[in-house]
């Protein structure tokens, strides 16, 4: 019997955190998204590239909302929204790789790793997206929500001289 009722207590506490997961995306924000794509970017000095996020959206309902920050490729960015054309359009410029990153020295004499730098810590995004999805967060009211995006379209790769 006490197998039974662990058995039980189990499976109800795991249905209530899979519905947790899955409600934390909002289904009907204030604004409809029109058009989304992202492009890659590759600089002009080896290691160095990125993409750009880019969301236009309808402002009807937008008024009373703060953008916040796109995730994206397991990076978080604040948002930036610009209004051209009469567009409203969210856009985020996230850094996937720089030079720095590679330039760490590992011996076995200690005394010749001195002038590394401390890696910096990668950001610890809440979620588990694939390459064509992002999430938007956003303030209404104080209150932080999220949007996700999942067929994000990927546009020409841009290449820096």
């Amino acid at each position: 019997m006490k197998t039974i009722l662990t058995l039980f207590s189990s499976i109800i506490i795991m249905a209530l955190f899979t519905h947790c997961g899955s409600a934390q995306f909002d289904k009907n924000p204030p604004f409809t998204i029109n058009k989304a794509y992202y492009q890659d970017w590759v600089g002009g000095r080896p290691g160095s590239n990125g993409a750009i996020v880019s969301i236009e959206f309808s402002d009807a309902a937008a008024k009373d909302v703060t953008f916040d920050s796109i995730f994206f490729k397991n990076k978080k960015v604040k948002a930036e929204h610009t209004i051209s054309d009469d567009k409203n359009i969210l856009s985020a410029n996230l850094i996937l790789t720089s030079k720095e990153d590679k330039n760490i020295i590992m011996h076995s004499d200690p005394a010749k790793e001195f002038g590394n730098k401390i890696p910096e810590k990668l950001d610890n995004i809440p979620f588990d997206l694939s390459d064509n999805e992002c999430v938007i967060s956003y303030i209404i009211k104080e209150k932080k929500r999220y949007f996700k995006i999942e067929n994000l379209q990927k546009s020409k790769t841009i290449y820096y001289p």
